[in-house]
């Protein structure tokens, strides 16, 4: 985060319950570290339904002001229970002073966004973008808004159904130029899970994670997994190299740890005790995506039971 720009969070939401996690979890980091925070929901365009026909000039501010209306409209009910998931875990107030703007050219589903501002500087977003891929419309916003952290629901799976991911998600988790956080059966109080593998990119993640973890109060412990049990002693060397590095910059870790076996496996199951698993996202080669889509990282998305925040 470059100094005197704020923190800018942006937390995707479907209604569904994880999305819903992500966002009260996201109120947690937003409060602790001053955070821009846009809440957005991207409505899919194309689809036949009667509710969605053209309505006058206005009416949609109206109905968004009127809760008896605005609450039956799923995508404005939404951003509405978002508001006030913000509100009762402290990070705005009712009162705040608030400005609308987009379009608001008759169509009640037509792009808009909702703007609160605190009396400290602090500010809220809430955001509805038209569109028939809701994973490029994300992205765009992203690219669109320079953000750090990107907050995304993924539903927590059982048994082999488990290692899925909609296509949606997965376009987002790769292509997104900052980090992603993945948010499945999300609950804060547990603290991050980082895995090193001994790169100094992984070290840089680890330090990002810790500054943005100890601004909520949230512990960070560390790991490093060997593959065959000759490896242990480096990956202990690993770990205790990264508890270095954050004691040099005034910071600590709660805990480190090795474990041996399959990384995916061993991550997954330790990560499982942690609110967060907390993986590199960055490499130095020009084709990373091609080769996060088959490496630990982006396997450990997938299969984890819990959440995952890639960081770049």
């Amino acid at each position: 985060m470059e100094k005197g720009r704020p923190f800018k969070l942006l937390i995707c939401t479907d209604g569904s319950s994880d999305a819903m996690r992500g966002m009260r979890y996201g109120a947690k980091l937003g409060r602790g570290i001053g955070a821009e925070i846009t809440i957005f929901h991207v409505c899919k365009g194309g689809e036949e339904q009667p509710e969605r026909e053209l309505v006058g000039v206005g009416v949609k501010e109206k109905m968004y002001a009127n809760k008896s209306l605005g609450m039956s409209i799923p995508e404005i009910r939404y951003l509405e229970e978002a508001r006030l998931g913000l509100i009762a875990h402290g990070w705005m107030a009712e009162d705040w002073v608030s400005e609308q703007g987009g379009n608001f050219d008759g169509d009640l589903f037509g792009d808009f966004q909702i703007t609160h501002h605190g009396p400290s500087g602090e500010v809220v977003n809430l955001k509805l973008k038209n569109g028939r891929n809701a994973a490029s419309e994300i992205l765009d916003e992203i690219e669109n808004g320079a953000y750090n952290l990107v907050i995304i629901g993924a539903s927590k799976r059982s048994g082999l159904s488990r290692i899925f991911l909609s296509s949606e998600v997965q376009k987002v988790v790769v292509h997104a130029p900052c980090s992603v956080l993945i948010a499945r059966e999300l609950e804060a109080g547990h603290g991050h899970l980082v895995g090193l593998d001994g790169s100094a990119e992984a070290y840089e993640m680890m330090h990002k994670d810790v500054m943005l973890a100890s601004r909520c109060e949230c512990p960070v412990s560390l790991i490093s997994v060997a593959r065959y049990s000759q490896q242990e002693t480096k990956a202990r060397e690993i770990v205790e190299e990264g508890q270095r590095i954050l004691k040099s910059h005034g910071l600590a870790a709660a805990e480190i740890r090795t474990a041996v076996g399959d990384p995916v496996e061993e991550l997954i199951k330790y990560g499982r005790n942690y609110s967060v698993i907390v993986l590199n996202g960055k490499g130095k080669s020009g084709l990373t995506k091609r080769f996060f889509m088959g490496g630990t990282v982006f396997n450990v998305v997938l299969a984890a039971e819990n959440s995952v925040m890639v960081v770049r």
